[in-house]
């Protein structure tokens, strides 16, 4: 695996590296302390499993970085890990296309569940604060879709390589991956989760994942 941490804290990186390399110890973990050496390093190390984000950096506001990571590297799962958890900015980075979000009070043990979960392909909320989001209000779409609730939705209809693609996706699978799975070109597996995208209205992989499991998809969240 290939982990890239995104913190301007050296003690927060040392500990996640760690922690990462214990669990696995041929974990691969490249870090970054500034939104600036955060672009470089997601677009050098584009194959990375994961990136773990934290969006309060001196050098960038509110969600900038995260936005223009999403631009450039759209298949990169990220894990958005953060001090302020205030039901705004967690639906907000899900919005976005983060596949988590954790705060950094959260313990070894569950920061780890969340890591496993999302590289599994699932959107990964603290039940806690997905209760508080509710209790307070903050119910956004794409919360609202993490808990299925069921009832009509539009038929949404894939080709049959649609959806192995979407199944790949399902399971964390970078566009790489999918490519030699498949035995398809880079751009063709491009174009058919763009195709993908716009047979669910989503803008992003979380949303496409989301959407697609809403609709009867088997996709695990």
């Amino acid at each position: 695996m290939k982990y890239l941490i995104v913190d301007d804290h050296a003690l927060i990186t040392g500990a996640l590296t760690l922690m990462l390399q214990d669990r696995d110890p041929e974990a691969e973990v490249h870090t970054a302390s500034t939104a600036t050496e955060a672009l470089q390093l997601v677009n050098r190390e584009s194959d990375a499993d994961l990136l773990i984000l934290d969006l309060s950096l001196p050098d960038v506001t509110g969600t900038e970085l995260m936005e223009e990571i999403v631009r450039d590297q759209p298949m990169l799962k990220i894990l958005v890990i953060s001090g302020v958890a205030d039901p705004e900015s967690i639906m907000r980075t899900l919005q976005l296309g983060a596949a988590g979000f954790v705060p950094k009070s959260l313990d070894t043990e569950m920061l780890g569940n969340a890591i496993d979960f999302v590289l599994k392909g699932g959107v990964f909320i603290p039940s806690k604060l997905l209760t508080d989001s509710q209790r307070t209000g903050f119910i956004s779409r794409a919360a609202q879709q993490l808990r299925p609730e069921g009832g009509a939705t539009e038929t949404v209809h894939l080709t049959d390589r649609q959806k192995e693609v979407l199944g790949l996706l399902a399971q964390g699978a970078p566009i790489k991956r999918i490519c030699r799975d498949l035995n398809l070109s880079e751009g063709t597996v491009k174009t058919h989760v763009a195709a993908i995208y716009r047979a669910f209205g989503a803008t992003n992989r979380t949303e496409a994942l989301l959407a697609a499991r809403r609709a009867g998809f088997d996709i695990a969240l």
